[in-house]
């Protein structure tokens, strides 16, 4: 009776798999689109890496094995920090590499520091220095990721304060009888730095590519991690479905940024008079002590 169990088992298993394999299902859309985004992004990074010159150093291969391998299993752990080396101008191979030899010093510093005591006569333990190598490895990418999350925020901020300029510039062309679509490329040009430049190219690339300058603007907030770039495409791109005139809802928008400016300028001066009152208190608090402690140290020793 069991072996008959057991051969029933076997075939209705093997009956499931035929199955499977002769009708299987269909894939979600989502992830197959982005399953071939992601192998078109690898076989055009493949072709420009065959097309780099040979001489890279070991450190630069291993991040690029390393960035191709977290590309292809954790896609969406590696997008927060594609978009901060993007609004920072670095590329995510050599960001590795720089922290693959931060590591690597972490790691290896104090173990050869501990070698070198010892070999000085101070008897430090030789476990000492695996431990304070992981934990020089560890502090030394934590302190690499830091600075780099310290720097994209940075950068994310004056991006967003040349928009709210760029809007109201945008908004005072407008008043003065011109259309939007002359007005974005023509302002976009006439700012400086970085921040008007990547807006200029944005906005000059647009019309090319087939597309509105809000949904290049978009783009570039994607690629980025701009909230506001994506708030205004979608404001914009609402108020075109709805009919709405597109120079209120540039209005409103540049109100909304400008608000959102002052706000914050006001957040960080009452954030600045609150850490001037407590090192105010602080000192007083110091002086106070060192008074007190002369006057009964003067007291227990009279």
């Amino acid at each position: 009776m069991i072996p008959m169990l057991v051969v029933s088992a076997i075939a209705g298993l093997g009956l499931l798999r035929l199955h499977r394999l002769a009708f299987p299902s269909a894939p979600a859309l989502v992830e197959q689109a982005a399953r071939w985004e992601r192998a078109r992004a690898r076989a055009g990074r493949r072709a420009r890496s065959e097309a780099a010159p040979e001489d890279l150093t070991w450190s630069q291969r291993a991040a690029e094995w390393f960035a191709e391998n977290l590309r292809s299993r954790r896609p969406d752990d590696l997008q927060t920090y594609e978009r901060d080396l993007a609004v920072t101008g670095q590329a995510m191979e050599e960001w590795l590499a720089k922290l693959l030899l931060w590591f690597l010093i972490g790691l290896l510093g104090p173990f050869v520091l501990v070698l070198l005591a010892n070999a000085g006569g101070l008897g430090i333990p030789l476990i000492a220095g695996p431990i304070l190598g992981v934990l020089g490895a560890v502090v030394a990418v934590i302190g690499e990721v830091r600075e780099l999350r310290e720097v994209a925020a940075k950068r994310r901020e004056e991006l967003c304060d040349a928009l709210s300029d760029f809007l109201d510039l945008v908004v005072m062309s407008m008043e003065g009888g011109r259309s939007h679509a002359d007005a974005l490329p023509d302002i976009a040009q006439i700012g400086t730095g970085w921040t008007f430049h990547v807006l200029h190219d944005a906005i000059d690339n647009a019309r090319p590519n087939g597309m509105t300058p809000w949904e290049a603007l978009g783009e570039v907030g994607e690629r980025f991690g701009v909230v506001e770039l994506l708030d205004l495409r979608a404001s914009l791109n609402l108020a075109q479905d709805e009919g709405t005139s597109i120079r209120n809802s540039l209005i409103a928008r540049a109100q909304s940024m400008r608000d959102a400016r002052l706000a914050d300028a006001y957040a960080r001066a009452n954030k600045s008079t609150d850490a001037m009152r407590n090192n105010l208190m602080v000192m007083a608090l110091v002086a106070a002590a060192y008074v007190i402690l002369a006057r009964v140290l003067f007291l227990f020793t009279a």
